[in-house]
């Protein structure tokens, strides 16, 4: 279902009037377009690494740069995944995970050389704070690092926009929208209810995508 569907879904269920347009909207038929969005927000946060949001990317080093930003949506690197294109007949090798605080222990002083002295063919990575790429050694020239990550999403604008989320689990977005809708409505049993559903269908989302039980996270 695309974002007007998903709307009408839910406006169907609360026995309230339908919409032609997501943009022309007032009252609890605002509401709904908000608790849609709402909804997939707390799908995708109850779990890091939902496969459907797995992306890919690449940066390209500058000698003498030791830091990268990343892709404007992710959310947290594969740290399986990082691996340096030397170029010419070299290899494309992985690069050594490095945690932030021992690359500070025991790389960042090897790192700083102002004699540019330092500079190689990087061997290892680590993720800052700020979620940047850093590279150890220095890059002494031009590579290509790539990797895999998982991403955040966009909240869906027009009638047409389609959740991130696979169209097998929609009901899912449907369920967790309609108890909202409750919520508002003061109608805390139906909220229960569609509540129950929600975090069965999460559930079973672990269980088909990640081949994993356990308990719904606080969202």
């Amino acid at each position: 279902m695309n974002y007007l569907q998903l709307c009408n879904a839910v406006l169907k269920e609360l026995n309230e009037v339908e919409i032609t347009n997501v943009s022309s909207t007032r009252g609890i038929q605002s509401a709904v377009k908000d608790f849609i969005n709402k909804s997939q927000k707390d799908i995708i946060n109850s779990e890091l690494e939902w496969p459907f949001t797995y992306s890919s990317s690449t940066v390209t080093t500058v000698s003498g740069t030791g830091e990268y930003s990343l892709a404007a949506d992710l959310k947290t690197v594969d740290q399986d995944t990082v691996y340096i294109d030397l170029g010419g007949s070299k290899s494309l090798l992985p690069l050594e995970y490095l945690a932030y605080d021992e690359y500070i222990r025991d790389y960042l002083s090897l790192n700083s050389d102002p004699n540019d002295n330092h500079l190689a063919e990087p061997s290892a990575f680590y993720i800052t704070q700020e979620l940047k790429l850093g590279l150890y050694p220095e890059p002494n020239g031009a590579y290509t690092v790539s990797y895999q990550y998982w991403s955040t999403h966009s909240d869906m604008v027009t009638n047409t926009d389609v959740p991130v989320v696979p169209e097998r689990f929609h009901d899912i977005i449907v369920n967790r929208a309609k108890y909202y809708a409750y919520m508002l409505r003061s109608d805390l049993q139906s909220a229960q209810l569609t509540d129950r559903d929600y975090r069965e269908g999460v559930t079973r989302m672990r269980v088909e995508l990640i081949n994993r039980k356990d308990y719904m996270r606080a969202v």
